[in-house]
Formats: structure tokens, C-alpha cells, sequence
């Protein structure tokens, strides 16, 4: 039986541009969204603490929704927190495994893991090694020249 993806359960404001976002299989990851709104146009009315207050969680909990139309998908909420926890090499790991189209078995076949290992690095439960990483960038580079 396929494990159905974590979507986003609940979300609340704790500071300013602070998120405490909890997800279907119980992970609460903590999200500053400071960067986010300075950065890109479609996030700078949150800036008005009013606003940023309206956040809700959206599309069956696949997203989260601001009245003012901005949204930000559960995958990419998840990302961020993990950005800012200084597990950046976990993000470049996702993105490697979604780029591919990998699944957790794939992925792990690929660079020679356990599953279990992939979904760790997956889930931000254990720091991706710059070998790891590197066995990534390889096996692609493998897979263009096949």
C-alpha cells in the first residue's frame, strides 16, 4: 500500500512573519516568511500584519492561501523550513529525486541506499552528506551519457 503524501493540517501566526505549520503525520515546522515577502511581488502584501494574519490552510491542505491571493504549496512550505534550518543539502537532495522523477525505492536503487535512508534525507530526519550529493550529480551524469 503507497503512503499518501503529508499535507498541511493546521497553521498559525506565533511573531510577525513567523509560521508554526503542522502537517497530517504530526511534523510542526516553523516557517519565518521575512525573506519570502521582501523578496517576490506577490508576497508584499503580507507585509501589512493584518494581512499576513489571514493565512488558512487551502486545497485540502495541499497549500497555504492568504486573502489576498498569495499561496504557497505544502511541498515549498516544507522546503523553506528546511532552508532555514540549514538543511539546504536535503532541499537540493528533493530536488534531485523530484527532477528525476524518483520514487523513494528508485531513488535509493539509484545511489545505492536503503529506502528508508532516502526518506530520511527526504524528510530533513537526517542531514544529506556532500557524497550522497555528489553520487547524485554522478548518476545523472551517468544516466546523459547512456
Amino acid at each position: 500500500m503507497k503512503k499518501q503524501a503529508a499535507r498541511i493540517a493546521t497553521v498559525k501566526v506565533v511573531d510577525g512573519t513567523v509560521l508554526h505549520v503542522t502537517y497530517s503525520d504530526g511534523r510542526l515546522v516553523c516557517l519565518d516568511m521575512n525573506a519570502v515577502i521582501s523578496t517576490y511581488a506577490a508576497f508584499a502584501p503580507l507585509a501589512d500584519q493584518a494581512e499576513f494574519a489571514t493565512v488558512a490552510v487551502a486545497d485540502w491542505g495541499w497549500s497555504l492561501e492568504w486573502q489576498c491571493g498569495a499561496t504557497l504549496d505544502a511541498d515549498r512550505v516544507f522546503e523553506l523550513s528546511l532552508e532555514q534550518a540549514g538543511m539546504t543539502e536535503n532541499v537540493a537532495f528533493r530536488y534531485w529525486q523530484d527532477s528525476n522523477g524518483l520514487s523513494l525505492a528508485a531513488a535509493a536503487e539509484a545511489i545505492g541506499l536503503t529506502r528508508r535512508t532516502v526518506s530520511q534525507y527526504r524528510t530533513g530526519a537526517r542531514p544529506v552528506s556532500r557524497t550522497v550529493l555528489l553520487a547524485c550529480k554522478g548518476w545523472e551524469l551517468e544516466r546523459k551519457a547512456a
